[in-house]
């Protein structure tokens, strides 16, 4: 992303919620976002997805030639992220749509990568619990094997042991096939212990990077020290 904005509103009650971002994701990173709540950060995220236009600067994502397929969110909110109606099976083909493979027997082998079995494949969203409903929404983009994976607060709504889960579970599977993962969170312990390197946001803009050295970050600028204090 480079020097990327972004505004709502019109006239004078038109607020700028992102200022001239650059930020960057390598193949196989393991990157954080951080922040207070209304730094940005979600924006952000929906705006790297294509799901809003930037108002100015350009976002690229190389080498690919289907965008969707090599990049996934998987959002705060694991039950609105799904269809109440359908069950897991039905939730985890419709990605698969086009794939000519048999697609159940590709989901079963899957399923134990997110620490679930096959007698969830016949629940609902309102049968599971919210641990496993997050890892029905990481399945879910993990099927189709993208580049990048950004996880918009995926840990926010969940106990400390299950978000422990999810955390050993994110680190497994960039570990195992590479892929990029952009974490975004506000929850500064799970991200120290998670990612290799961080950006600061205040107030839509980025204020500061580090490069985690000996297990740990460091800051220069007065708010990502307040921040991590």
């Amino acid at each position: 992303m480079e020097h990327l904005s972004k505004s709502y509103g019109k006239g004078k009650q038109r607020k700028t919620v992102l200022h001239d971002i650059n930020l960057s994701v390598g193949e196989g990173e393991l990157v954080g976002i951080v922040g207070e709540s209304g730094s940005g950060k979600s924006t952000l995220a929906r705006l790297i997805m294509r799901l809003e236009p930037v108002d100015e600067g350009t976002i690229a994502f190389f080498e690919t030639d289907d965008f969707y397929a090599a990049c996934q969110i998987v959002f705060q909110n694991a039950s609105a992220a799904m269809n109440p109606s359908w069950t897991v099976r039905h939730i985890l083909k419709e990605p698969l749509r086009s794939m000519k493979d048999d697609r159940d027997a590709h989901i079963k082998l899957m399923l134990g990568t997110v620490g679930l079995e096959e007698k969830h494949l016949d629940r609902r969203p309102s049968e599971l619990s919210g641990g496993e409903r997050q890892r029905v929404n990481l399945l879910r983009s993990m099927l189709i094997e993208p580049k990048l994976l950004i996880c918009d607060e995926i840990v926010s709504n969940l106990d400390r042991l299950v978000q422990k889960e999810i955390v050993e579970l994110i680190q497994k599977l960039n570990r195992e096939t590479g892929m990029a993962i952009l974490f975004i969170s506000h929850d500064l312990k799970v991200v120290q212990h998670l990612c290799e390197r961080v950006y600061v946001m205040e107030g839509g803009k980025i204020v500061e990077e580090s490069v985690k050295r000996d297990g740990r970050f460091s800051f220069t600028h007065p708010y990502s020290r307040q921040l991590f204090a």
